[in-house]
């Protein structure tokens, strides 16, 4: 039987190291630079960026968000960044400018109007070779507003609505009117 001397080196070496002393050191922590920020990526500007939606594409104004719909009736809807906008989007056979703005009147707590107040305070304007049917409505009251627009897509009417604060809805009607005026319908552009 052979015996093995494989610790006999190992000996030897803890021998040669003698009585030395051991010394530590405080070495400062190296710094690393920060790796360098990429220089900013220039935004597009909103009225550039197309959205789809089912049925249509628009110019989403910056600051808003679509989410998903909280309605099976909606085929699209909103957020406004920093307000407590609700904006939305259905469609329905029918388009009554009547019913429809008495309607959204009740909702805000204002009573109903007659044809001829109603469409003295109507804006129409095209929307791609479609017309629409704009409406502001607010109660100053109970600070409740909502802003409308029947869209004519015979046979069939699209409804935009955006619900909220009179103040919050008053910034943003010239971003409303845009997006509505940038829509490109599925089918229906002229």
């Amino acid at each position: 039987m052979q015996k093995t001397w494989f610790g006999l080196p190992l000996i030897a070496l803890l021998a040669a190291c003698g009585g030395e002393k051991i010394e530590t050191y405080q070495v400062p922590k190296e710094t690393v630079a920060a790796p360098a920020m990429p220089a900013p990526v220039k935004q597009t500007p909103a009225a550039t960026v197309r959205r789809s939606s089912p049925g249509f594409s628009a110019d989403l104004p910056d600051g808003w968000k679509e989410v998903p719909s909280s309605s099976a009736m909606r085929k699209a809807s909103y957020v406004v960044e920093g307000t407590a906008i609700d904006a939305y989007f259905i469609s329905l056979s029918m388009g009554d400018v009547l019913s429809n703005v008495n309607r959204w009147r009740g909702q805000v707590g204002l009573p109903n109007a007659s044809l001829d107040a109603i469409e003295a305070n109507m804006v129409e304007f095209s929307i791609n070779g479609h017309g629409c049917k704009y409406f502001e409505i607010y109660n100053e009251e109970n600070d409740k507003g909502i802003i409308a627009g029947i869209i004519d897509l015979s046979p069939s009417y699209w409804y935009f609505t955006a619900k909220g604060p009179v103040s919050e809805l008053k910034v943003h009607t010239a971003d409303m009117q845009n997006f509505l005026k940038s829509m490109k319908f599925d089918g229906h552009n002229h």
